[in-house]
């Protein structure tokens, strides 16, 4: 008979130690033997961490599951596998999921959220969201997502521990406590039947019931001290503190004092579990705490630990009697040091009255409290994500300036602010910055399909196409790596060769909008309107926030002068980003087309004010004035395009067609002469952006 708790033991260390086809082998050996919910689940486990997703899903498929951390699992592999409806039976509903996961809730309720999300139940999906950061404030991953699908989010309600739902848990605490060489598992005086079918992992082990995870492993009564490597086994000492995550070492809590002796361990559990029982509410405050080696006794309850806050020395305070008592040393204080203790508590009052209020507090907030620190950066950060996301990318960058230096330094937050500078189509800053992510991290790729899309708008054909090389070479199942080369041939105008990389993007990651929002440009561009239109549809069907996907219809409908269409199309896009010249632009097109040309001059000149440096937008301004009968107010914008766009062919063509209307024949015949020799085969009329309506010869007076 095989002895099930050594193995899982040596499978949870083979996992933490990324062995894990030994993993796999000795979890399917233990599997074979001791036929269980609890060894399928430690064997799914390995098996998903091998990347063997389907014989994970149909292990735990096929037997009935009551553990948490199995449901959750196969949710999991149900999710990477597409099998929606399977993972959300896994999880059950918002609701149940909140009671029946207990501290793995925050984040099964995450991934319900996602299940919700892609089949399209977008408000279930948002409730799902907040309810996981109501649990857990450190959820950062639902709070973006919640700014991502539109949600009003204030970050200075989620960001806080002063929830009374928040039950971040105590098992996640003693894990990140565990910052040292090794763990000393001690055993505890349990009854042999309540561990023989319990799952072991890295620090604790899991008992059947949902809530309740012993932190000791004991295959025995009274057997000898086991040590385990950590999960954080081998790693350095941090040489400084950072602003969070960490208090002072003399106030740095353990569970428990190392000097004791097994019997004073024994008589003083009850007492503590009792003490700690009061105090629980002190675990909010207390997230990343870690201290020095740390030696578990004999766990108490999960709900019943605590970590003290004595200056230095560690110790745990009574509930039932006076604060100060210590369990420092075995040794018990002396009859007169009692005498004289009672002494001093009746004689001073206020004392009294002080550890009386202290005991009947139930949360206590310490100065050094280490979860707010950390809690005050995300509120910061948040701040500057939710501008970001609601496309207000001015305030976006002013808030991220303002945060700390060291993080103002990060490669995210230089990605988050090079994103909004691309936003605003300041493709030249948000080049220079994605420049220098690039040079300091060059495994880096978030952000980098963006970076590739600026210098496809400022046709830097050499830079694109050596980040494309680069990337493709850093790894060929990434999808910003074909983005970039799409973008690269796009360039290039090699269209075929162009199309067959935004497929590959698409092939490799079929959720990423922005992707099918590239494939349905080139599309267009190559006149192929009903793929363009179907691409464009699936960016939007994926994320209904995605305005380039709602501009790409809007310009696919302008070729096919069907305007009415178009301009229900940009409103959309302009309702996601209201700061947008470029979105204006096609607008005002759109109004022109139409005949409004009063509104198309207003809504041209928001642009301009919008974005005064685009060129685009006065281009589109003059030939508007030049269809409305004002050639004279069209010649200040196309001089000022000619200054800053030499050689551009539709800037003289425009300036011809402005001179023809007043008379100026020899100018006009000399603008149409560097048209014709800037784009001899007349291309210019087919590039990024559209079609250009000076060539429409609609009369100024037709009305809607």
């Amino acid at each position: 008979m095989i002895v099930q708790e050594p193995i899982q033991v040596i499978v949870w260390d083979c996992l933490n130690n990324y062995e894990f086809d030994n993993a796999v082998f000795l979890a399917e050996r233990l599997h074979a033997e001791v036929t269980s919910e609890e060894t399928a689940f430690l064997l799914a486990t390995c098996y998903y961490r091998a990347g063997r997703v389907n014989e994970a899903h149909h292990l735990l498929h096929n037997i009935s599951l009551t553990l948490p951390q199995a449901k959750f699992l196969l949710a999991k592999c149900s999710l990477e596998l597409k099998f929606y409806k399977d993972a959300e039976h896994a999880l059950g509903t918002k609701d149940t999921v909140a009671s029946e996961f207990g501290e793995q809730a925050p984040y099964a309720l995450h991934l319900l959220a996602k299940v919700y999300n892609i089949t399209e139940r977008r408000s279930k999906a948002a409730e799902a969201l907040r309810k996981a950061l109501s649990l857990n404030p450190f959820m950062w991953k639902s709070f973006t997502q919640l700014c991502q699908m539109g949600e009003k989010v204030d970050p200075h309600n989620v960001f806080q521990i002063n929830n009374t739902e928040f039950t971040f848990g105590v098992s996640t605490l003693v894990n990140l406590v565990s910052n040292s060489e090794n763990i000393s598992l001690v055993n505890s005086n349990i009854s042999n039947n309540t561990n023989v079918n319990s799952i072991v992992t890295p620090n604790n082990v899991a008992a059947r019931t949902p809530m309740t995870m012993s932190t000791s492993i004991t295959p025995e009564t009274q057997a000898p001290v086991k040590r385990m490597h950590s999960v954080f086994s081998g790693m350095a000492p941090i040489p400084f503190s950072p602003s969070f995550g960490m208090l002072p070492m003399e106030e740095s809590p353990v569970l428990y004092s190392s000097t004791l002796t097994d019997a004073n361990e024994q008589k003083a559990i009850p007492k503590i579990v009792n003490s700690l029982r009061a105090h629980v509410g002190q675990l909010k405050d207390a997230v990343f705490s870690p201290g020095p080696r740390c030696t578990l006794g004999p766990a108490p309850r999960r709900s019943s630990r605590l970590f003290s806050n004595n200056n230095s020395s560690y110790s745990v305070k009574e509930n039932n009697k006076s604060p100060s008592r210590k369990f420092v040393t075995p040794k018990s204080p002396s009859r007169k040091n009692k005498q004289r203790t009672a002494k001093n508590i009746k004689s001073n009052p206020e004392t009294n009255e002080r550890n009386k209020s202290i005991e009947a507090t139930p949360t206590i907030t310490p100065k050094n409290s280490n979860g707010v620190p950390l809690l005050n950066l995300l509120r910061e950060l948040g701040d500057a994500y939710k501008s970001l996301s609601f496309l207000d990318c001015k305030n976006a960058i002013k808030q991220f300036q303002e945060i700390s230096p060291k993080q103002f330094s990060s490669p995210w937050v230089q990605t988050m602010i090079a994103r909004a500078h691309y936003e605003l189509a300041q493709y030249e800053a948000a080049a220079k910055i994605f420049a220098d992510i690039r040079k300091q991290y060059p495994n880096r790729t978030e952000g980098m399909d963006i970076y590739s899309t600026c210098l496809w708008h400022l046709q830097r054909e050499a830079q694109l196409s050596a980040l494309a090389q680069e990337l493709v070479e850093l790894n060929r199942n990434d999808s910003i790596a074909w983005l970039a080369s799409g973008n690269c041939f796009s360039l290039h105008k090699e269209r075929e060769t162009a199309l067959k990389f935004f497929k590959r993007a698409v092939q490799i990651d079929p959720d990423a909008a922005y992707a099918h929002a590239l494939l349905g440009h080139e599309y267009a561009v190559a006149e192929e309107t009903d793929k363009a239109l179907a691409s464009f549809r699936t960016a939007v069907s994926i994320d209904p926030r995605n305005y380039v996907a709602w501009f790409g219809i809007a310009t696919v409908y302008a070729r096919q002068e069907r305007w009415k269409a178009s301009e229900v199309h940009i409103r959309r896009a302009l309702a996601i980003h209201p700061h947008s010249g470029v979105l204006r632009c096609q607008l005002g097109l759109a109004q022109a087309a139409l005949g409004k040309m009063d509104r198309a001059l207003a809504t041209l000149e928001r642009a301009v004010s919008l974005d005064a440096e685009n060129p685009l937008c006065r281009f589109h301004r003059a030939s508007v004035l030049l269809r409305a009968g004002r050639p004279q107010d069209a010649l200040g914008d196309l001089h000022h395009l000619k200054n800053i766009a030499p050689r551009e062919s539709l800037v003289y063509y425009l300036l011809g067609k402005v001179h023809n209307k007043l008379g100026n024949s020899h100018l006009a015949l000399m603008h149409f002469s560097w048209a014709t020799d800037l784009d001899p085969k007349g291309t210019g009329a087919h590039i990024k952006e559209g079609f250009d309506p000076s060539k429409q010869e609609d009369t100024p007076e037709r009305s809607s």
